[in-house]
């Protein structure tokens, strides 16, 4: 008899025992069909990881079947077996009836529970579909009030008892519209706590604990027996930077907690950034050991994400497990976009030309190998930092730029035309995109209005602080510590954003999307933003439109989104890429809005790379079209 039962460990594994003497055919089987979630074990054993073994449980039972061999499982496997078994009834009967709780019942029961604000239809519509499953996904586009969803969601589970206290996943950004949100909206506010990492604490009787992605990583014990200590609904907010999964650190870590967490929900508005397989790592952790039931088989192919027959496939599989307010019904005007393309001048393009020239060759090797695929991500930020600052090449990345985009200056031997060209280019010529700028702060200025200005590198953000002193710029990157984190009297996040709101003096923010793109509302004191660059990354882009433009917007505000490309430069090709990652997300959720409100013309992690994997053939592309 082979013994079933879960590991002793805090990562959730399973521990199959056969006993002594010579291996069966079963024992054969069991290995061969679980070998890509070993652990560990030895001869009479296997230390299986919990989600391979429940993906594969059909297979696990089939030895009963074709061996003969009887199966003896343990009192907490069987529980965990039962408490999933009871999901996927609750999910199945949620999605095969079309219909939601009343949703005046719903606001009655909201007010008995504590719960404060009042909710817009739209978000009592979405909380009422929610309510039905027994864990849900909001993917409504930022700035629809997923927080506000979420918090009445929890007041509702509380008060019936399903729960004691939540824990919250998201960026450190979002952190103060949870702490607001959450006093805002319940008469008895829970007794929050910010989770500071393996040295801080967490104070007994917390009811809603607030914490971030590398967090969870660094201090996975002491937030799992948080979770599991209390029935404990966990939240991901800005789920999508959990895409990589198992294969991720923050991923594996957050997955893990699926399985002791009692309710679980999953928030973001770009769930699939760069395609279907985003969503995989998203249905894991709402129903772990469930997702091969729910996603089709060509979800899990990353090269087919963004396939026309995938995304419709995948859009049909995942629509009854989410919901979805899209820019259409927050009552706002859609924004105007504005496109500025122009030639670099004659030193920038002799620059860019040359790198391109040293590039050419660059990918005539195998796009799967690591060390290439780093390459790749070396020569995007090249291209990307010529093409709008060529200084910055000599200097290389900044120690405040995020891990994903760190890169070394560019390899030069002093003698080549290419080297000659950098040594004195701030002496002959200011990049096209700074005068640009330049001017349009200047202008806004004069008219009593503040700008954002979004852009990759922390050195265009220091060279533009300097470029525009005379407008006391705010300023927020990756090196500037959110209040929770910093030393007694350091700037802040939070205090230079409060200074871009409420400073009349203050005109213009300069930021970078990994830093500042999420969970930031600037749309009562901004109307303009002005891209100096951006990458593949569609996540970034479309969560950084959101910060002022969302609701809550005066109708009658004109918000106004700027490209900034240079001609015939890496530019075009990311520009051309994002276009296409926007287009397959509004397929997967159905939402063509997003087509026409996110894109210049009306027809998406801290360690995520300037380019995914499928963007290699783009970028060689280009290359060799020069």
């Amino acid at each position: 008899m082979i013994t079933v039962e879960l590991g002793d460990r805090s990562r959730p594994t399973v521990l199959l025992t056969r006993p002594p003497g010579p291996p069966t055919g079963a024992w054969a089987h069991l290995q061969s069909l679980l070998s890509r979630g070993i652990a560990g074990g030895n001869i009479e054993s296997l230390e299986v990881r919990a989600e391979v073994f429940l993906a594969e449980l059909s297979g696990v039972r089939e030895v009963r079947t074709f061996f003969g061999e009887q199966l003896a499982f343990g009192p907490r496997i069987s529980s965990q077996l039962s408490t999933l078994a009871s999901d996927r009834k609750a999910r199945e009967d949620a999605t095969s009836n079309d219909h939601a709780l009343p949703t005046n019942n719903l606001a009655k029961e909201l007010v008995d529970s504590g719960f404060t604000r009042v909710l817009k239809p739209f978000q009592l519509d979405n909380l009422a579909r929610l309510i039905l499953l027994p864990h849900g996904a909001d993917f409504s586009v930022p700035g629809a009030g997923k927080t506000t969803v979420a918090l009445a969601n929890f007041a509702l589970r509380r008060s019936r008892g399903e729960i004691a206290r939540m824990l919250v996943i998201g960026p450190i950004a979002a952190f103060e519209a949870w702490k607001v949100d959450s006093v805002a909206c319940l008469t008895n506010a829970p007794k929050l706590a910010v989770h500071a990492g393996p040295s801080g604490t967490i104070p007994r009787y917390t009811e809603l604990l607030l914490t971030n992605y590398n967090r969870v990583a660094a201090d996975y014990e002491r937030i799992r027996d948080f979770v599991a200590g209390a029935p404990t609904q966990v939240v991901l907010d800005e789920a999508h930077r959990i895409k990589r999964g198992a294969a991720g650190v923050h991923g594996r870590a957050v997955l893990d907690l699926a399985y002791v967490a009692r309710r679980r929900d999953i928030l973001t508005g770009t769930p699939a950034p760069q395609g279907a397989s985003d969503l995989v790592a998203l249905m894991r952790f709402l129903y772990p050991g469930q997702d091969r039931a729910i996603l089709p088989a060509e979800a899990y192919d990353e090269s087919r994400g963004r396939d026309p027959d995938v995304v419709s496939t995948t859009s049909n599989a995942i629509n009854r497990y989410f919901v979805r307010t899209p820019k259409s019904s927050l009552d706002i005007p859609d924004p105007i976009w504005e496109t500025i393309s122009r030639p670099m001048g004659p030193i920038q393009q002799a620059i860019y030309d040359a790198l391109v020239g040293r590039y050419q060759g660059a990918f005539d090797f195998p796009t799967d190998s690591r060390r290439h695929f780093d390459r790749l991500g070396r020569i995007v930020m090249y291209l990307l930092e010529a093409s709008t600052n060529p200084a910055l090449l000599v200097a290389g990345s900044d120690s405040s730029d995020e891990a994903g985009f760190t890169h070394p200056p560019i390899e030069l031997r002093g003698d080549e035309p290419l080297s000659k060209l950098l040594t004195d280019y701030n002496k002959y010529e200011r990049p096209w995109k700074y005068d640009y700028v330049i001017d349009a702060v200047t202008a806004a200025a004069a008219n009593g209005e503040k700008v954002l200005v979004w852009t990759t590198f922390v050195r265009n953000i220091r060279a533009l602080t300097h470029e525009l002193a005379a407008f006391n710029p705010a300023v927020v990157h990756g090196g500037i510590p959110p209040e929770d984190s910093a030393a007694s009297g350091a700037l802040t996040r939070e205090t230079e954003l409060a200074r871009f709101r409420n400073d009349p003096d203050c005109t213009v923010l300069l930021a970078n999307p990994a830093a500042a793109g999420e969970g930031v509302s600037l749309h009562h004191w901004c109307h303009h933003a002005i891209y100096l660059d951006r990458t593949f990354n569609a996540g970034h882009f479309l969560q950084s439109q959101d910060r002022i433009h969302r609701l809550g917007l005066d109708p009658a505000i004109e918000t106004r989104f700027t490209l900034l490309m240079s001609d015939d430069s890496l530019d075009t090709v990311v520009n051309d890429r994002l276009r296409e990652k926007v287009r397959t997300l509004a397929d997967l959720m159905d939402d063509s809005g997003l087509v026409r409100v996110a894109l210049p013309e009306s027809d998406e992690d801290h360690d995520a790379p300037p380019a995914e994997g499928d963007d290699a053939s783009a970028v060689r592309a280009h290359l060799r079209s020069e």
